[in-house]
């Protein structure tokens, strides 16, 4: 003979919060890892636009510095090409 036991209605009320609670404490434990996750992406993604942008902007300044140095270095070459000449017609 099978014993069948049977669960009162109180017992499988609290049975069904308890598993809803348990549903609900893991959606939300999963929620927040997500929106943990997406946080760390966002800086991460932040942090590489930075490094990005700097390194654009810095690469920018010192193309402009070696332009103006070239400038700088024909202009002088220039100057002293005339000046050598200048001596030589004297």
């Amino acid at each position: 003979m099978a014993i069948i036991q049977k669960v009162s209605a109180y017992d499988s009320i609290m049975l069904q919060r308890a598993k809803r609670a348990d549903y609900a404490a893991l959606a939300e434990a999963r929620s927040e890892a997500r929106r943990a996750a997406a946080q760390n992406t966002l800086a991460k993604s932040d942090t590489l636009r930075y490094t990005l942008a700097n390194a654009a902007a810095q690469n920018s300044a010192d193309q402009s510095q070696l332009m103006a140095r070239i400038i700088q270095s024909r202009v002088a070459a220039d100057a002293k090409a005339k000046a050598a000449a200048d001596k030589w017609y004297r």
